[in-house]
């Protein structure tokens, strides 16, 4: 978990900052938006453990007592979980962050340099979700030559 994440968390848990946060509308619908995407994978990893449940009974030998899942399994599994949990946070935050300021932008002239900047940030963003699309579709987790080199900004 990021170092900014956990301080939110911790200053969440003292009564008087998460009363104040919960007055902010867009803090307050950030959470909503949160919780209800929380449930829909807690829903879809019960589904997955189910299924796993379900395959490793089929394979037990007969007469064999309750099942128990070998420790290592369970810990790869929860570490798989918070890849996935930080790499939807990192995506989800960039969007509430972009949703929250380009409207404030409005009317706003940018320079040349501020425009290429932009575009050598957003070429770098396209080629990093073309990467992250491809890792969850495939598996190939692999950074290629050209993308290390464009995130490096070489």
């Amino acid at each position: 978990m990021y170092v900014d994440s956990r301080v939110a968390v911790d200053l969440l848990k003292r009564r008087e900052v998460a009363f104040v946060a919960m007055r902010d509308s867009d803090a307050r619908y950030m959470v909503n938006e949160i919780q209800f995407e929380q449930a829909d994978d807690d829903d879809e990893l019960d589904e997955e453990y189910r299924d796993v449940l379900a395959r490793d009974s089929e394979d037990a030998p007969d007469g064999e007592g309750e099942r128990f899942d070998d420790p290592a399994t369970v810990v790869r599994r929860w570490h798989r979980q918070i890849e996935f949990t930080d790499l939807m946070a990192v995506c989800e935050g960039l969007i509430a962050g972009a949703a929250r300021l380009v409207p404030k932008m409005r009317g706003q002239e940018f320079t040349d340099r501020q425009h290429e900047r932009v575009s050598t940030v957003l070429e770098k963003l396209r080629a990093t979700a073309d990467w992250i699309e491809t890792a969850v579709a495939t598996g190939q987790t692999d950074l290629d030559e050209a993308l290390a080199q464009l995130l490096r900004g070489e």
